[in-house]
């Protein structure tokens, strides 16, 4: 990915959904170059590979990225206060 495409897909994906991405929750990604779209997502980086090679995608022209969704909750008990 050149420079340019950089900034580009920072851009795209700061904006993704996050419905689309609690979709994939614990999933590997491999996201279009530009950010705007998900060519696929695997439970392992082997899988994703493949699934992108039977997408018609180039492998070495995709983001990948781990999804993790962070819990909004916090759970404190007495135990931990003291």
């Amino acid at each position: 990915m050149n420079i340019a495409s950089t900034r580009t897909y920072r851009e795209n994906r700061a904006k993704f959904p996050l419905d689309e991405l609690r979709k994939r929750d614990g999933q590997w990604v491999a996201f279009s170059p530009d950010g705007q779209r998900i060519v696929a997502s695997a439970a392992n980086v082997s899988e994703l590979a493949d699934q992108v090679r039977a997408s018609q995608e180039d492998v070495q022209n995709v983001v990948l990225e781990h999804i993790e969704i962070e819990s909004l909750e916090i759970n404190l008990g007495a135990a931990e206060l003291q």
